[in-house]
Order: C-alpha cells, then structure tokens, then sequence
C-alpha cells in the first residue's frame, strides 16, 4: 500500500511551491534566475538558494545520471540536472555548435534530504539559445567533465514545423522494463519525451531514481523530458529535485512549435487545488493561438480499466474546460495498459477534429490491468506494455501506439 503524504512529511527537507489566486499564472521560472533547494510540492515556506557553482571536487566527482527538461522557452533555453558525490560543488555547462563549445555557463547545486548520503544535485539553465539548433554540451567542472552529448532546440513558438514526441508512464518499481521501453522510443528518433508519471513505486526512494536515471542514460542526456507528477511521486523532494520545470513544477505550460503543452498535477496535496488548476488552465488555454492544444497528466477522467477505471471528479472539473478549450489529446497513466477513447465532446462520442480523445499510455513496467470494454466510451484498449509516438506535420497529427516489441496496436489520425 502506497504511504500517505503525512507520513511522508517528517521525512524529508521539503521546491519552491508559491500558492497562487484563481486568476494568476503560475510563478515564472525565467531562465537565468536563481536556482533554489528545491522543497517537496506541499511546502510552501521560503526555500534556500542553492550553493552556487565553486570550483571544488569530491573524492567521486565525476557527473552520472545527466538528464534534460525545460524550465523556460523550450526554442530558447535547456535546463540539465545531474549528480556528483556530496563534496563536489562543481556546476559548469560548456556548449556550442561543435565539440570546442565555446559557452560556459554557471549553475547551482543541493542536497536531497537532511543528509548527504544521496549526493549532490546539480542543475543549471542554459539561455538565450537559437531556436532550432543542435548544440554539443557537456556538464561539471574543470578535470571532470561528462562525455560530450547533444541536445536541439525546438522550433519557433507558433512555426509549422514538424515534430515527434514519445509519450510513456509507470514504470514504478520495473526500471529493467522502462529500459527496454526507452529503446524502443528512441528507434522512433522522437525529439521529446513527455512521462504521465509514477517512475517510481516511492517517491522518496532514491535508490529506484537511480535505477529509472541509470535505464535512461544515453536518451535522456539528448532528448528533454517533461514530467508529470504521479500518485506514487508522493510529491516529495526527491522528485522536485530531479526535475527542471516551469513555474510550481506541478503545473504549466509550453509551446513546441505550432502545439501548445499543458501539463497538470492531479494528485495533489493541498485541497482545491485542482479548482484552482481548473480556473488556470482555462485561462491558460483561451490566451493560445496555437493549433495543437495537448494536456498531460496522471489520473484519466476516461479509462475502462478495472483497477481505477475513470476518475469522475476530473470528468467534472477539467475535460469540460479541455473540451471547451481545444484540446486534441489528454495523455495519462494510472491504469497500467493501453487505452483510447472516441473523440468526445460532453461526455459524448463527436468527430475527431472537434472533440478531444483521451489516451492512457501507462505500460512502462509496472504491473498490468485488466480492462472491462462495456463502456460506451473506449474505441481501443489493450493489456500490455505499451508507448506512443506522435507525429504533427503538416496540419495533420498522428498517433501510433506500440507494445514493447515494436508491434502496432492503434494508430489515430486528426486535422485542425
């Protein structure tokens, strides 16, 4: 049984959460600002700064587990985080166009936990990028640098260019799985990677971090992730460390080209702040122009699963808004299988290019769940493990769901 967050409270130094009015944004997380110790996604008391970068090693101050997000403007800036031992005070980017690089850029590094026994943390945000654009980096400090990697930026805000993305959740206690599945995605050559969440089985276990960050070398240090935080996250430190997000991390969003990313957390720890998302993402979704509207987070308000099925209050709460709002796809995890619903529009079946479909994607090696397909609702459904590709090009989007094998088990096809 999954530990409830008062339990979890004591045990833990808890990322900056600033609690926001029903007609305000999220907090901005501007590139080049100051990076603090972050504090679990129920602590909203004023952080720490984080130690800026010194020139200091460890006895292990070699970089691992050297992974990237975005923390601002996807077409303009990159966010990485790795680890080092405790000692190593050490947080340098150098980045260019080839193997000389050219930049150097500075970061800031903490402490996961009340003691140092997981290490440090490092993570800095690279600005003022060419949208577009490849760029060779590598992370540390002088002496003990990480092997050279690569990492491109996305197009223009609003250009019609195309693009891939993967999309997976639930590994939980399964990394040798997510592994797999992380080869799989990356024979697809997605430019990002988007997780429903639940990557590990307890949040406020770092060893099964290590495992999911260790299955995830050499794809994570070249294709950014974007994180929503799951039920078995326990919206603890440990993840709000490990991740480089905009605004409360909990929930925003971003355009990648001509689609628009809102990303939500509804398994929250402070009651009425999945009203408080609701009135956000309403507003947040009115302000867009762009033609791809696409949510993702854990929970799905439409599922015929058999362990959780759908989630009634978000039926309520949010697919409206989606609906009302444009949105083509609704992404989550949760219910450990493959699912897609009828394009829907009120609760009722409507044609792909007005409703909004929704898709559970959760098979990234957590224990399977049956499905019950009385429901009017389900058009596909499949137990296995499983990951998307999306596909946007010329105003059509595409989306192709896999099982580990490679072996197509849906494919849907809409135009805005």
């Amino acid at each position: 049984m999954p530990l409830p967050l008062f339990l979890l409270v004591p045990l833990l130094a808890c990322h900056t959460i600033e609690k926001i009015g029903l007609d305000t944004a999220p907090p901005a997380n501007l590139c080049g600002g100051e990076i603090f110790v972050p504090l679990a996604g129920y602590d909203d008391s004023s952080p720490d700064l984080a130690d800026a970068h010194a020139a200091r090693f460890g006895a292990d101050p070699e970089p691992y587990h050297v992974h990237l997000s975005w923390a601002d403007d996807p077409s303009t800036t990159m966010a990485l985080i790795w680890r080092t031992d405790a000692d190593t005070t050490a947080t340098q980017v150098q980045y260019g166009l080839d193997t000389d690089y050219g930049s150097t850029g500075n970061g800031a590094s903490f402490f996961v936990g009340v003691d140092q026994a997981n290490g440090r943390v490092h993570e800095a945000h690279l600005c003022e990028l060419t949208p577009g654009t490849t760029y060779h980096y590598r992370v540390g400090g002088e002496g003990h640098w990480s092997a050279d990697a690569t990492f491109t930026t996305a197009p223009n805000p609003g250009e019609a260019a195309p693009f891939r993305f993967a999309v997976t959740g639930d590994s939980r206690d399964n990394q040798a799985t997510w592994g797999l599945l992380l080869d799989a995605m990356e024979s697809h050559a997605p430019d990002f990677y988007l997780f429903s969440g639940d990557a590990v089985d307890l949040g406020v276990n770092m060893s099964e971090w290590d495992a999911w960050f260790a299955a995830g070398e050499g794809h994570l240090d070249h294709r950014p992730l974007v994180f929503a935080h799951g039920n078995h996250e326990f919206q603890v430190q440990n993840y709000y460390a490990l991740v480089a997000q905009p605004g409360n991390e909990q929930w925003f969003s971003l355009d990648y080209a001509d689609a628009h990313f809102v990303v939500l957390n509804d398994t929250v720890a402070t009651a009425g702040d999945r009203e408080l998302q609701a009135a956000w993402m309403e507003a947040d979704l009115a302000a867009t122009e762009a033609k791809w509207r696409i949510a993702l987070h854990h929970m799905p308000a439409y599922s015929s699963c058999t362990t959780h099925g759908s989630n009634v209050d978000l039926q309520t709460l949010w697919s409206p808004i989606e609906e009302a709002g444009g949105v083509v796809l609704d992404l989550t995890g949760h219910n450990h299988n493959y699912e897609r619903s009828y394009p829907l529009l009120d609760g009722a079946q409507t044609t792909a290019e007005l409703g909004t479909t929704y898709v559970v994607a959760a098979g990234a090696g957590a224990v399977l769940y049956g499905n019950d397909l009385s429901n009017a609702f389900t058009e596909v459904a499949a137990v296995t493990e499983n990951f998307v590709i999306v596909d946007v090009a010329d105003g059509t989007l595409t989306l192709t769901a896999y099982d580990l094998g490679g072996n197509v088990l849906d494919r849907f096809v809409t135009t805005r």
